[in-house]
């Protein structure tokens, strides 16, 4: 494992939904502070806690891929067959500049024989990269997320545990 952090970046404090804060994906968690990150970091939810992005987990990945600076977050599904590419739906075609989408074909090619999938999602909708080099649209796959509750979370021993009541 990699020995770096995620400082200031916060991507997935945007682009990943986390059921114990209530928060739907593609939106900015009310924790994150920007420039300085995760404001309940020592006592964030299992769901947060549980997190990494592919970037923190592998070394092979340069400052490029950091999700700030990428404009996605790559991070594995299924037990590792599928590597999912979140894009922040201001940038959608983020994936398609250098060098990610030459890589990520490239994986896509050469994961195929073992079963590995390279999903490019942006909002709801995914496209799945092929062995040849092509996509398919696989149109709006995720269902809509919304909660209905709002209540702030609150700090550890306040008397309110995760997930929210």
């Amino acid at each position: 494992m990699s020995d770096r952090e995620c400082g200031a970046c916060g991507q997935c404090c945007k682009l990943i939904g986390v059921r114990e804060l209530e928060k739907a994906p593609h939106v900015w968690c009310r924790y994150y502070k920007r420039d300085k990150g995760c404001g309940i970091y020592e006592v964030r939810p299992q769901g947060c806690a549980e997190f990494a992005c592919d970037w923190l987990l592998d070394e092979r990945l340069d400052d490029a891929w950091r999700p700030d600076r990428s404009g996605f977050v790559l991070h594995a599904g299924q037990g590792g067959r599928v590597i999912n590419v979140e894009l922040d739906p201001t940038q959608p075609t983020a994936w398609r500049r250098a060098p990610f989408e030459a890589t990520l074909r490239g994986w896509a090619a050469a994961g195929a024989a073992d079963g590995l999938e390279v999903l490019i999602w942006v909002g709801r909708r995914c496209w799945r990269l092929t062995p040849s080099g092509g996509e398919i649209d696989l149109g709006v796959v995720r269902p809509a997320v919304e909660f209905t509750s709002h209540s702030r979370l609150r700090r550890a021993g306040s008397g309110r545990d995760w997930p929210p009541t």
